[in-house]
C-alpha cells in the first residue's frame, strides 16, 4: 500500500512536519535519500527521497524542514486536507484549494505556480504546453515555513 502524504497547511504532514529536525525525521521516515544542493545558494542540502519525487530542504543548526516539495508520484498519494489536488485539472484544482483554505492562489509567472503565501503553500506545473482534454495540470504541490 502506498503512503498518503496529507499537507495540512502551516504544519506539514503526519510524516514529515516542518521545523522537524532532519536527524529525526529521515530516522522516522526510514527511506533511502539522497543529499542534492536543490538551492545552490544555501548552506544546507536537501534530500530527496521516493526516486526523487519528494523534496525536503531544512535550514538552521541543526537542520530543520523549511520546506516540502511532493511530485506527482506512482510511489505515493499527495493530498491537500484529503483532497487530490494534483489529480486535478488546473482550474479545478485552484478552485478547490481556494474553496478548503478559504483563500486565493495568486500567480506572478504566467500561471506555472500559484501561491498561498500566507500559508506557504503552492502548485506547480513545468509547461503550459503539457494538458489533455480536461485542461492543464500540476506536477508538484509544496508547503514552507511562513516566516
Amino acid at each position: 500500500m502506498k503512503p498518503v502524504f496529507d499537507i495540512h497547511p502551516l504544519i506539514g504532514c503526519e510524516q514529515i512536519k516542518l521545523h522537524k529536525p532532519r536527524s529525526i525525521l529521515l530516522s522516522e521516515l526510514n527511506q533511502p535519500y539522497k543529499a542534492i544542493k536543490k538551492h545552490p545558494e544555501r548552506e544546507q542540502a536537501s534530500d530527496a527521497l521516493f526516486r526523487n519525487d519528494l523534496h525536503i530542504s531544512y535550514q538552521g543548526q541543526p537542520p530543520l524542514v523549511e520546506s516540502i516539495e511532493f511530485a506527482y508520484s506512482e510511489l505515493y498519494d499527495v493530498t491537500l486536507l484529503g483532497e487530490s489536488i494534483l489529480s486535478l485539472p488546473a482550474k479545478s484544482a485552484l478552485a478547490t484549494l481556494e474553496s478548503i483554505t478559504g483563500k486565493t492562489a495568486v500567480t506572478s509567472d504566467g500561471g506555472y505556480t500559484y501561491e498561498i503565501p500566507a500559508l506557504g503553500l503552492w502548485l506547480w506545473r513545468e509547461s503550459n504546453d503539457n494538458f489533455d482534454e480536461n485542461g492543464f495540470y500540476f506536477f508538484t504541490i509544496g508547503l514552507r515555513v511562513v516566516a
